[in-house]
């Protein structure tokens, strides 16, 4: 069996499967060669820092991947600069540990867009032999900011978050969440913080009076519509007049710029539902047109690349979507599936990424590895709503004919508006095969590497736990015991309290004939709420969320907070508006060889 490069354990894709891009991917340095990346070294003299240096969005830190055989950290930083910045030379990091001298890095562009240049900075920094270390860092001279680096014996202390916005006019405030967060980091930094889908909502693009014209017609026409060039060009400044927005403002612009990201797609960071809808509507010239628009500003903003360079930047992929696999330090290993990029209707992820992810598992994630995290952005264990979608897929084109229920169906399909949300699911009937395949093929990957699997994902808006199990004692003995951790959401508005009623009331144990029996429940996390009130829904909670984990090493277990946010005095920016949070705790074991 093949054996990655020591000093690159996640690898790449053969490059000729990708365009050309700009510049080299490092490579494995012989014995006594000083090993060198792309933009470290020599800063020409014209590049020096200068004052005179307008940031539009940013900065942003992403984590990349650890070069294990040298301990280095690998990531980058992001700035989106005004204007009225063209044509200036290429701005400067500097960064420092506090030990060795200032270390400075140009930045390369990597895209423009009405003549605000992408600006990346490729991050290399030498890992601590046991202890995190405080990275300072200044663009230009300007502001500084830090981040923190895990030591080579540490696993990642990471923070995953989901839904970070709202997908209707009510606001009860973008930050209360994001303020708690940051207080913890400050307190014990967080190595990574970790988006699972719905960075931002993209889903007001409907409201621009282009996409308003685009509407009008019937859905045939819809369909069929040409996407004109001021159609087009509305799109493009949406997308990217967003991000600068979102990405720029209140605590989470903070955390952008002080905690390096991993982050994962999903329906909004496009539109509601899209990949969800069926293929006239979804295969149309517009709806593609917003597909690829959202994508390129997707890789630039959260993932610091585009198609040329996503090879060098740590994705793997079988020819549509990135994925990410990737340490989270000695114990943890994390793969981040790009649920999105492939779906339709009836497919979530296409065989061949499921037969690439599996084989870079095992024949790339070092020995050693004791928990492996599957970011996923809608929950694969989730109480079923078989029963709407039926109905709602019986009733929806009665309903797009009736003029009263236009307030409750989609405006580009006139099907029900929550069945393109029903259709997302892994548990709706086109997707049950392959959710039921993916489940078997993680117990035989559990089961043969010894490695604990524990799911992470958002989207519902509420906060749960799912369990697979084969009721194996003790449990650390079980490779079918796999954790859902749901996590959502940090921003956006809980669904209303019927919504979670009717999820508990359709719970039950399910039981899937994969590599053993297994039995999949949801697990009563939430017996008491916030304020020490007894819960008799105790399986999913109505409230805001985000979540922390990190590996225990004297226990081998993997210990997973789900902060939820206190009853608040009032809206955001009044007394009482930020009451904090209360933690649950879930317990995830080693599993034993």
């Amino acid at each position: 069996m093949p054996q990655p490069s020591p000093a690159f354990p996640y690898g790449q894709p053969p490059p000729q499967q990708y365009p050309p891009a700009p510049y080299q991917q490092p490579t494995s340095p012989t014995v006594g060669q000083q090993r060198q990346y792309p933009g470290q070294g020599h800063v020409p003299h014209q590049q020096q820092p200068s004052q005179a240096f307008a940031v539009k969005c940013g900065p942003m830190i992403r984590y990349q991947s650890l070069d294990l055989h040298n301990g280095h950290w690998i990531g980058s930083v992001l700035v989106v600069s005004k204007p009225e910045a063209y044509g200036q030379p290429a701005p400067v990091l500097t960064w420092s540990d506090g030990r060795a001298g200032p270390q400075m890095v140009a930045a390369q562009p990597i895209d423009t867009f009405n003549q605000s240049v992408f600006w990346r900075f490729a991050l290399v920094i030498p890992q601590d032999m046991q202890a995190t270390k405080k990275i300072t860092y200044s663009i230009n001279g300007g502001p500084s900011y830090w981040f923190f680096v895990a030591g080579r014996a540490e696993s990642f202390r990471w923070m995953f978050y989901s839904c970070n916005g709202f997908s209707s006019a009510t606001d009860s405030g973008a930050n209360p969440l994001w303020n708690d967060a940051m207080a913890k980091h400050t307190e014990h930094p967080y190595h990574v913080m970790i988006g699972g889908g719905d960075q931002l909502y993209c889903d007001s693009l409907l409201e621009e009076n282009e996409m308003k014209e685009w509407l009008k017609g019937s859905f045939l026409e819809r369909e069929k519509a040409p996407c004109t060039p001021k159609w087009t060009s509305a799109i493009e400044n949406y997308y990217f007049n967003r991000y600068c927005t979102w990405f720029s403002q209140g605590t989470y612009g903070q955390a952008l710029a002080a905690i390096p990201t991993i982050n994962m797609w999903d329906d909004h960071d496009t539109i509601d539902g899209y990949g969800s809808y069926p293929d006239p509507i979804q295969k149309s010239p517009v709806l593609t047109t917003i597909g690829a628009v959202s994508h390129r500003f997707y890789l630039l903003f959260q993932q610091h690349t585009t198609p040329a360079l996503v090879p060098q930047h740590g994705f793997f992929s079988a020819g549509v979507g990135e994925n990410i696999l990737t340490s989270l330090g000695p114990s943890t290993t994390i793969l981040a599936l790009d649920a999105r990029s492939e779906r339709t209707k009836h497919v979530v992820c296409s065989d061949q990424t499921y037969d690439l992810a599996f084989s870079k598992m095992y024949q790339e994630i070092p020995q050693g590895t004791r928990h492996l995290l599957v970011q996923l952005g809608v929950p694969i264990a989730y109480p079923r709503l078989v029963f709407a979608e039926n109905l709602m897929g019986s009733v929806g084109s009665i309903l797009g004919n009736i003029a009263s229920a236009k307030g409750v169906v989609n405006k580009l399909n006139g099907e029900p508006e929550l069945l393109d949300d029903l259709n997302d699911h892994w548990t709706a009937k086109a997707h049950k095969a392959e959710r039921n395949k993916f489940i078997t093929r993680l117990q035989g990957f559990a089961n043969d590497r010894k490695i604990r699997v524990t799911f992470i994902s958002g989207d519902v808006h509420c906060a749960g736990v799912g369990r697979f199990t084969a009721k194996i004692a003790p449990a650390e003995k079980d490779p079918q015991l796999m954790y859902q951790v749901i996590s959502s959401a940090i921003v956006n508005e809980p669904p209303p309290e019927g919504v979670i009623k009717l999820l508990h009331f359709q719970d039950k144990v399910h039981i899937l004939e994969g590599r053993v029996k297994t039995y999949e429940d949801m697990y009563p996390m939430f017996t008491q709420d916030v304020d020490g009130k007894p819960l008799q829904m105790d399986k999913l909670m109505r409230r805001r969320n985000y979540s922390q984990g990190q590996y225990n090493h004297h226990t081998g277990a993997m210990e997973v907070l789900i902060f939820v946010e206190n009853i608040r005095g009032g809206p955001e920016h009044t007394p009482g508006a930020d009451k904090g949070t209360k933690p649950y705790t879930i317990h995830v074991p080693r599993l034993e060889a």
